[in-house]
């Protein structure tokens, strides 16, 4: 390679890039279609898509490149450049090396993390990724390695080195193989071509180089970036997989880092003006509402409702399970059944079949269904604006007299949480430093938290001191087992379902076997005591399986909203007509929990800022069959719509509209979004996306100095 011009040393490294990352591309489509078997058009445009993501990257490398060795070699040139300028070359020519070397470590590297954030969760490195490490950076500040949930998990997944190790080896063989053959290639036969065409057309083949890195620049497309981003590939699948992990990244990072500091900036649809979104969310949350301050666009006047109200003010226990997912309820897995508690609590409940979380992340599931109010698209809500005013289920029940708590597993910082419920209403948070010195821990470095039976031991502890008082209480509880990497502990590992369970690849079917059977303990046990006299207990998720499960795109991506609801009231507070266990198909979400449950407890206030309903109702008949859900996806960059007539989802990446039934069982349909049949629901969806972001990111969702004395 000494003897190598500054032209084909430039030659070399802009193939190589490329080389590079297009075997990254075919190492991950077997993934792919095991997922989804493409048609060959599909996979010809994926492919073609590819290549030019990646002759764009490879440019702008090999540019760099250039840029960089004229850096490196710059103390050359003002030694010895002046007086030769052959020598200056040489050291030119040593330094596009050195260059092209740490630039291709790099891209390796970038690749390799690109490969293991796509076995986890389909994507490229994107939002979530870099939302993820900001997390684990601000944890690690804060509460340092053994402290940080963040780096627990990590740490657990690292440590399986069964999981990942094959993986980065036979990638790393494979790039291998890879720049081996482009060596031998190259100079077999490239270098002799462009080594003659040099000699016998020096001009031409100079201009037609710099023509060449021209075009790369652009994909072969005027467009280039943005035309990448805006593939015609209908497969979410098949769409990632044409996607360039490093112009994917980059526009992760950046709308990561906008989110940090433009979180004031609401993203409008020219289609929807903000006034007309703002009048199509005042529909949803009620035709007969009215709406009596501008400022505040979403506060309204409660007006009467067809609700049920409850024979005396009932405690309220809330049970947050880790990404519980209903298309996992009533399942049998190798004979064992996974939850045997919950299907048989679903016969004394009331069980929301079509329920909806409204995001697809804790920090959004806890935020709608405390504070009734849609997730935002960036950064969420309780880490970014946790400053803001809201009228959240802890700060109104305690407006109420109740004593308001909540106890988790983990750490009090992450997400914000500790901050955010006390700014919102709770008296007290009990979180991992709460749990006796004897009890167990889970994941590496201890880092995860404390196991789902400890932290409802610490809710039954905690139920038994609120009673004591005499004083009605709310008490929110969030689990932590269903979280990957699916943790259980030794004292539950014996367990036969759960050994059982263990031996199948999916790790979420033995821990949530583990959480069901700790519910049944617990539950049970409070129950026979009386401790839930006078008490209604809610159960759902704070979003269903971060994970992409499912047969098809729409079902990967729409499952990460299908978590179940159970509102259960003791028998002390039921009356003859008033309560009716079984399953409703009405749609819900996370939003419409607060208003339920202050219906209930005959705790409407007179001025809300609520974007949910009230479906009390529905504890003794059919009723709000109109009702609808809003859904956002940091994952998929997308929104959604559920309602009577199904589920519609818009993806805000590639500008597609897929309708499908509630229960996915049929496959998904592309529609125009003028189309007829569905122009109505796709405006609507826009407008709840439109007012949602814009009034939480300007912060007019709610005062408490101006309306907290009308309450």
């Amino acid at each position: 390679m000494a003897d190598w011009s500054v032209k084909q040393r430039i030659v070399f490294w802009w193939a190589l890039f490329l080389v590079v990352q297009q075997v990254e591309r075919w190492f991950l489509l077997p993934d792919v279609i095991n997922a989804e078997a493409p048609s060959t058009g599909l996979l010809v445009h994926t492919f073609a898509t590819g290549f030019r993501a990646d002759l764009i990257t490879s440019t702008v490398a090999v540019l760099l490149i250039a840029l960089l060795a004229g850096f490196l070699a710059a103390p050359s040139w003002m030694v010895i450049g002046r007086l030769r300028t052959s020598a200056w070359l040489n050291a030119y020519r040593g330094a596009l090396t050195v260059a092209g070397v740490l630039t291709g470590l790099l891209l390796v590297v970038l690749l390799l993390l690109d490969i293991g954030y796509y076995r986890y969760n389909q994507q490229r490195l994107n939002f979530v990724f870099f939302e993820y490490l900001g997390d684990l950076l601000a944890q690690w500040k804060e509460t340092g390695v053994v402290g940080s949930q963040a780096a627990g998990q990590t740490g657990a997944e690292l440590e399986d080195r069964g999981k990942w190790m094959g993986l980065v080896l036979g990638f790393l063989l494979c790039e291998s193989a890879a720049v081996i053959a482009w060596w031998w290639g190259y100079t077999s036969l490239i270098r002799p071509i462009l080594t003659r065409l040099a000699t016998d057309r020096g001009f031409l083949s100079n201009l037609t180089l710099l023509l060449a890195l021209a075009v790369g620049l652009t994909g072969f497309h005027h467009r280039g970036p943005e035309a990448i981003r805006a593939a015609d590939i209908s497969s979410a699948a098949y769409y990632t997989l044409a996607q360039n992990p490093v112009l994917y990244a980059g526009e992760g990072l950046r709308a990561a880092l906008d989110a940090q500091w433009k979180s004031d900036q609401g993203r409008v649809f020219d289609e929807v003006p903000l006034t007309a979104a703002i009048r199509a969310t005042q529909e949803v949350i009620g035709p007969k509402a009215f709406f009596p301050y501008p400022e505040y666009p979403l506060v309204h006047r409660t007006a009467e409702t067809a609700g049920l109200r409850l024979p005396r003010s009932a405690n309220v226990l809330l049970i947050f399970v880790e990404a519980l997912d209903r298309r996992y309820l009533n399942k049998t897995v190798g004979g064992v059944r996974v939850t045997p508690f919950l299907d048989r609590f679903r016969n004394d409940s009331i069980y929301f079949e079509h329920f909806f979380a409204n995001g697809v992340q804790t920090a959004r599931g806890l935020f709608s269904t405390l504070c009734s109010f849609y997730p935002r698209q960036g950064t969420a809500a309780m880490k970014t604006h946790y400053l803001h005013d809201y009228a959240c289920l802890p700060s109104l029940l305690r407006e109420r007299g109740y004593r308001t708590e909540m106890v988790i597993g983990y750490d009090r910082d992450i997400n914000r949480l500790h901050v955010f419920m006390s700014r919102n209403g709770l008296h007290e948070l009990f979180d991992r430093s709460s749990f006796p010195p004897s009890a167990e821990q889970i994941g590496a470095f201890a880092g995860i938290g404390r196991p789902d039976g400890a932290l409802l031991d610490l809710m039954h502890a905690r139920v038994q001191a609120l009673r004591a008082t005499g004083n009605p209480y709310c008490l929110l509880a969030m689990t932590i087992g269903t979280h990957h990497p699916f943790a259980i502990p030794a004292s539950a590992a014996t367990h036969p379902d759960i050994q059982s369970l263990r031996s199948d690849s999916d790790g979420y079917l033995a821990s949530l076997r583990y959480v069901d059977l700790e519910l049944e303990r617990v539950l049970t046990a409070m129950k026979r005591e009386g401790l839930l006299k006078d008490t209604v207990v809610l159960v759902l998720g704070d979003h269903a399986r971060h994970e992409k499960v499912g047969q098809t795109d729409f079902e990967r991506q729409a499952g990460h909203f299908m978590t179940p609801l159970y509102l259960w009231v003791d028998e002390s507070l039921r009356t003859p007509g008033a309560y009716r266990p079984r399953t409703v198909t009405t749609v819900a979400s996370q939003v419409d929990v607060l208003p339920t449950i202050l219906s209930l407890n005959g705790a409407v206030p007179r001025l809300s800022a609520s974007l949910g309903r009230d479906l009390s109702c529905l504890l003794q008949a059919d009723c709000a069959e109109d009702n609808v859900a809003f859904l956002s996806s940091v994952y998929d960059d997308l929104i959604g719509l559920a309602d009577a007539d199904g589920l519609l989802l818009y993806s805000l990446r590639s500008r597609t509209v897929r309708r499908a039934d509630l229960d996915l069982n049929e496959p998904a349909v592309v529609l125009d979004p003028e189309n007829p049949a569905i122009v109505q629901r796709y405006r609507r969806l826009l407008s709840l996306y439109v007012t949602a972001n814009t009034v939480l990111n300007q912060n007019k969702i709610w005062s408490w100095k101006e309306f907290g004395p009308k309450l």
